[in-house]
């Protein structure tokens, strides 16, 4: 099991932390508001990631005056230890593993799976097919080894479909091999969606005993027809658009609840239970599967659980073997005996065990 042994944070929002030590077991910062325990969490899932799971630009994640951030940390698994570094600047990333720089952002983030539970973790299931497309290739690219080079090779041939569709030109040089590509995506998507629902009813169950939650994969086009029908079906609307219409990049996964859309039915507290019974499904999908143990945030996420739920939380955490960092600010105190405690101070870290 891959755990984060330390971290040391330089320029990252307002952290400044240096070798601190964190338990493979469940970790709580904690700490008032603007504290820096978010950041924290922050610093983490970027390792995993390469973003933020609050911003949508890499500037704001340099502290201000600076010209780079530097997230550094070290990584345990069962048979050895070795460091993981990003340096973001303002034009450039450097990684590194160990002392070896590395290219590819694919090849680094897959060193350290990262799932975070936050308050932005709702357009899961409230906002667009976007969101629910990433969440699914993001759980096959740790499962498939091959899923990266199939997904880059649809991106490719779909950017020159959709630039043929835009210069008024035929696409026919490029339909087959969009036709295939779409093919191999959309299979990796469901084998990855099958393993998701083989896990997912156990953990619900642990979750809550009320939710019956059904997960349905929308291919990006009529489910009745083949692809390449729907590409001559809209051929007329894609010449007039200048993109294309059908195929995996609008595909989505459809959430319902005894026949009805978790969207507009789900109560804001089911909700929250169905996010976590989903990245819960996936983290043991990857430990499972292809035997990487994800990292668990959790960015004051319990909080918004009632204290029934939350324990029931607790407790399936406290047998499902994953690292969890949590964060709470010191008014509202968890309830459970954690591996390790952390306070947070102006974007400093002091160990309180």
């Amino acid at each position: 099991m891959a755990t984060i042994a330390s971290i040391s944070v330089t320029n990252f929002r307002n952290l400044s932390i240096v070798d601190c030590e964190f338990s493979s077991g469940f970790n709580l910062l904690s700490g008032e508001n603007g504290a820096g325990k978010t950041s924290l969490l922050e610093a983490l899932y970027f390792l995993g990631n390469l973003k933020s799971f609050r911003s949508q630009t890499h500037h704001d994640l340099i502290a201000q005056n600076e010209a780079c951030a530097v997230v550094r940390a070290r990584v345990s698994n069962p048979h050895s230890s070795f460091f993981m570094a990003v340096e973001r600047c303002k034009e450039r990333f450097r990684l590194k593993v160990d002392h070896e720089d590395i290219q590819s952002a694919g090849e680094f983030v897959a060193h350290l799976p990262v799932l975070a539970l936050h308050a932005q973790s709702d357009d899961l299931i409230l906002a667009g097919p976007e969101y629910r497309r990433k969440f699914l290739d993001r759980t096959a690219f740790y499962l498939f080894p091959e899923f990266a080079t199939i997904f880059t090779q649809f991106s490719r041939v779909l950017k020159q479909r959709n630039a043929a569709l835009k210069n008024g030109q035929s696409t026919l040089a490029w339909d087959g091999l969009f036709v295939q590509c779409s093919t191999l995506l959309t299979q990796k998507r469901l084998e990855a969606l099958d393993y998701i629902l083989a896990t997912l009813p156990n953990i619900l169950l642990s979750l809550t005993p009320y939710l019956s939650l059904q997960v349905d994969y929308h291919p990006g086009y009529r489910a009745t027809g083949t692809l390449a029908e729907s590409l001559v079906r809209h051929a007329a609307r894609e010449r007039e658009l200048g993109q294309t219409l059908s195929g995996p990049h609008r595909a989505d996964l459809i959430l319902s609840m005894n026949g009805a859309a978790v969207k507009s039915t789900a109560s804001r507290g089911q909700i929250k239970i169905i996010l976590l019974a989903l990245y819960l499904s996936v983290a043991g999908v990857w430990r499972t599967v292809s035997d990487q143990s994800a990292l668990l945030l959790f960015d004051d996420f319990i909080s918004e659980l009632d204290n029934r739920h939350a324990a029931l939380l607790f407790e399936f955490l406290s047998h499902f073997g994953h690292q969890a960092f949590f964060s709470t600010t010191d008014r509202n105190p968890l309830d459970f005996a954690f591996d390790a405690k952390y306070s947070l101070n102006a974007g400093k870290i002091t160990s309180m065990l």
